[in-house]
């Protein structure tokens, strides 16, 4: 069963290139790097719904203040913190 994906995926790799078909794999952080440029959208961390900008929030021991929101987002899977936003380390 082996040998005949490998069979199968050689006999594809080969092939496609003759029938100008082509494949192209573009990673997930690409896309994000470019929706976020479209959007405006910044930020790696997740806030609740209630928090504004300028609100201090302790992160593994360190106040950090919100410098900006940038909405409900699909990398905020918790529906606690639903709001993506970029954190900075208080001075």
């Amino acid at each position: 069963m082996k040998r005949t994906g490998l069979i199968f995926v050689s006999a594809l790799l080969l092939t496609l290139p003759l029938q100008g078909c082509f494949f192209v794999f573009i990673p997930g952080s690409v896309i994000t790097a470019v929706s976020d440029t479209l959007t405006g959208a910044e930020g790696n961390h997740c806030v609740r719904a209630s928090s504004g900008v300028g609100d201090s929030i302790l992160l593994n021991g360190v106040v950090h203040t919100i410098k900006s929101l940038s909405g409900t987002s699909t990398r905020c899977t918790n529906p606690q913190i639903p709001i993506r936003a970029l954190l900075v380390p208080a001075a």
